[in-house]
């Protein structure tokens, strides 16, 4: 029976991998299509306020407390019991907290539309350009809200039974309709509103399509309780939340507050500017969610059995793979980002290194964060760390502001990661082992392989930057393609060499395996 449960949670982790490795890349490709049509068609301005308003959407979702991941660490259990009243008596509750956070959502938004001109510093271009910010705002708001309104808590229940794939493959099928779409409607009418109008539809329709999805899946959600989730047990959850908010808030500073600081500051071109190095940013950071969400829930389920010695074997080989993922967004991105801004779009539009090296710390940083963040989740720790964030965000806006002022867009993303080293990076670590762990395994140890493995990513780094400014430069697309080949090569090669012959390395090497054999029994059957 045990056997049987670890080949289907190994198999579950193996078809959400690949379902979001696969769409994954598909989706990028549209988006950069989308990208270029959108710079082509509405220029610097639009794209500008896409940016600041996709930000500050960022930031209102902070009122959904992290109730989605306390919800989540609530329903392993139960699924794992086959507890069916108590799993609907928890996404009962789950409907109406979403319900409420969308109407809070609705309201801070209209209350910011005030604010509009503080936040945006060349305001009155908008104006002269006959641009209705206030308009385009109220439809970025009206996206935000539809989320949680429209059913999206019932996907809660389909990612918690390791069924992440099946959503994933809806989300990339609306994903590329609505690019063609944005992109169709862009050309023929040049116009910023229905662009907004589309997005809005996509994630109304996507969450009524996971919806129907899990009420065939899970018809048991949909009972009606007599029996309410106890009000003790409600407390708790809040209290959980209130740990997780602080969390979240340390991630919207993060990611969302570069756009903000930019604007208020510098103005919204340089936020147009900034913005096109995002997206090669939300890029990498959707693929390592994709892939550490595609472990989550089968890591959930792990953390259900109590083995911590095969629980601390897979955390060690998903540190290998941080290190392999992070390293490589790291090197690429700091070797080949302008020379890809400035074949897509070019280089009035690049801003000079070490601006694409900041971005790829920054980005090998989030992996690390990333990691324990799952874990963190999994176990349940929601309130043993819950003060770091607010160090992070304290350290992270004051570097940033003040930086900002003396070095302009690079200080920005300075202030984000010296706030990640300084209280992330060592600290999140130190609780994992202390309180999931219980110091079964060695902190040193640990912090040991992470330096070993920064330090691997750096050299192979250095080698790859040496080789991309001095071998096929100035070729376009064609420098892009073989730079890029060289940094996504070189360093899991170089890691995988080094690490193949030790308990993660095999590990991994067996999971890889077991993914072809997957792939290639698919493509047989189809």
């Amino acid at each position: 029976m045990i056997v049987e449960k670890k080949n289907s949670r190994v198999s579950n982790t193996i078809y959400n991998f690949v379902s979001s490795m696969g769409g994954q890349f598909i989706t990028i490709l549209m988006q950069f299509i989308v990208r270029t049509v959108f710079i082509k068609t509405l220029g610097k301005s639009y794209l500008g306020i896409n940016g600041l308003y996709s930000n500050i959407l960022n930031m209102l979702s902070l009122t959904e407390f992290g109730f989605s991941n306390a919800i989540l660490f609530k329903l392993y259990e139960p699924i794992a019991k086959n507890d069916y009243k108590r799993l609907a008596q928890l996404m009962e509750l789950y409907k109406k907290i979403y319900r409420i956070i969308g109407a809070i959502i609705a309201g801070v938004g209209l209350c910011l539309i005030p604010f509009l001109p503080i936040l945006i510093s060349d305001y009155d271009k908008l104006e002269k350009l006959h641009i209705n910010a206030v308009f385009i705002f109220i439809l970025y708001l009206l996206k935000s809200v539809t989320s949680y309104l429209f059913f999206s808590y019932k996907s809660a229940i389909i990612r918690a039974n390791q069924k992440e794939y099946l959503i994933n493959i809806v989300s990339y099928v609306f994903t590329i309709v609505a690019g063609i779409a944005q992109i169709i409607c862009l050309i023929l009418f040049t116009d910023f509103v229905i662009y907004v109008v589309i997005l809005v539809l996509q994630v109304i329709l996507q969450n009524i399509c996971c919806a129907r999805m899990a009420d065939k899946m899970y018809p048991y959600i949909n009972e009606k309780c007599e029996e309410k989730v106890a009000t003790k047990e409600i407390k708790g959850i809040f209290k959980d939340c209130s740990a997780l908010f602080i969390y979240n808030v340390n991630s919207f500073v993060i990611k969302s507050t570069d756009n903000i600081i930019i604007s208020a500051v510098m103005g919204i071109s340089y936020v147009a500017l900034y913005s096109n190095y995002y997206i090669l940013y939300t890029t990498f950071y959707t693929l390592f969610s994709k892939i550490y969400d595609s472990l989550t829930h089968s890591l959930g389920n792990l953390h259900t059995e109590k083995d911590k010695a095969h629980e601390y074997q897979i955390f060690k080989s998903i540190n290998l793979v941080t290190c392999i993922i992070g390293g490589t967004a790291f090197v690429g991105i700091a070797c080949v980002a302008d020379e890809l801004i400035t074949a897509w779009i070019g280089s009035s539009w690049v801003i000079k290194q070490p601006f694409a090296f900041l971005i790829g710390l920054e980005l090998y940083t989030l992996a690390v964060c990333k990691q324990f963040n799952r874990f963190r989740n999994i176990m349940g720790l929601f309130q043993q760390a819950k003060y770091r964030p607010v160090a992070g965000c304290i350290i992270n806006l004051g570097v940033s502001v003040a930086l900002v002022h003396v070095c302009g867009i690079y200080g920005v993303l300075i202030g984000t990661i010296v706030a990640d080293w300084l209280t992330f990076v060592w600290f999140d670590p130190m609780i994992i082992h202390k309180y999931g762990f219980e110091n079964k395994f060695s902190l040193i140890q640990y912090y040991l392989r992470f330096a070993k493995q920064f330090l691997i990513v750096v050299m192979v780094g250095i080698v790859d930057y040496i080789i991309c400014n001095n071998f096929l430069t100035g070729w376009g697309w064609l420098s892009v393609v073989v730079h890029s080949a060289i940094c996504g090569i070189s360093v899991p090669l170089v890691v995988f060499l080094i690490y193949r012959k030790t308990e993660e390395g095999k590990y991994l090497v067996g999971i890889a395996k077991r993914i072809i054999n997957k792939f290639i029994h698919i493509k047989k059957n189809a």
